[in-house]
């Protein structure tokens, strides 16, 4: 009788193991693909435009900072080794039903070339209006720029392109001290990223400003 009760007792204890080994097994599983999902978002690639200037992760705001940089700075033909860097703010973003994004906003450019620790301004100019965004894979393109027009067709068209945001624009077209503390955030972050071994800008007639 001894016997068997030892026998019972010993099989309810290897039950019970296994049982604890099948859970504790769950548990480490559950554990490893928490951990391998964890990685795996830590090594995702993300969007980087630093070399436009941009730190941030929107690809809607990288694609615009990408485009006032390769296309728009072309238009003022800078010279092969210039350094082209935007400056944009954004008044309002508006994503469409069939995906595409709108953005209305502030946008500069400004061509530089590199003298010791100095970027010297060589050309550029201000921008704004509105620009049409389409998807382009796992990012977005400037599909079109309508910008605001110049002398006697400023008013109107600004009216136009920025709707009931129209004040919004004026103050800040017309705030130069916080378009120049952008200019200088932006340049900052284009530095950061790059490398390059500069510490100030400077436009023809004017003191140079450390950023």
């Amino acid at each position: 009788m001894k016997k068997l009760l030892i026998v019972f007792l010993g099989l309810v204890l290897a039950i019970g193991c296994i049982g604890l080994t099948a859970c504790g097994g769950s548990e480490s599983e559950e554990q490893t693909e928490e951990t391998t999902a964890a990685e795996e978002e830590t090594a995702a690639p993300t969007q980087f435009w630093g070399e436009y200037g941009y730190m941030g992760e929107d690809p809607v705001e990288g694609a615009v900072y990408e485009y006032m940089a390769t296309e728009v700075a072309k238009e003022y033909e800078p010279e092969e080794d210039a350094v082209s860097i935007p400056v944009v703010y954004i008044i309002d973003k508006v994503e469409n039903e069939d995906g595409s994004v709108d953005v209305t906003g502030d946008f500069q450019v400004y061509n530089y070339k590199v003298e010791g620790e100095t970027l010297m301004t060589q050309s550029g100019g201000d921008h704004p209006g509105k620009m049409h965004l389409v998807k382009d894979g796992d990012k977005y393109k400037v599909e079109s720029f309508e910008p605001v027009g110049d002398g006697s067709e400023f008013e109107p068209t600004a009216k136009k392109i920025f709707g009931d945001k129209y004040d919004e624009f004026m103050k800040v077209n017309s705030d130069d001290e916080t378009m120049d503390n952008l200019r200088s955030e932006t340049i900052a972050n284009y530095v950061m990223a790059t490398g390059i071994d500069v510490t100030q800008y400077q436009d023809y007639g004017w003191d140079p400003v450390v950023f």
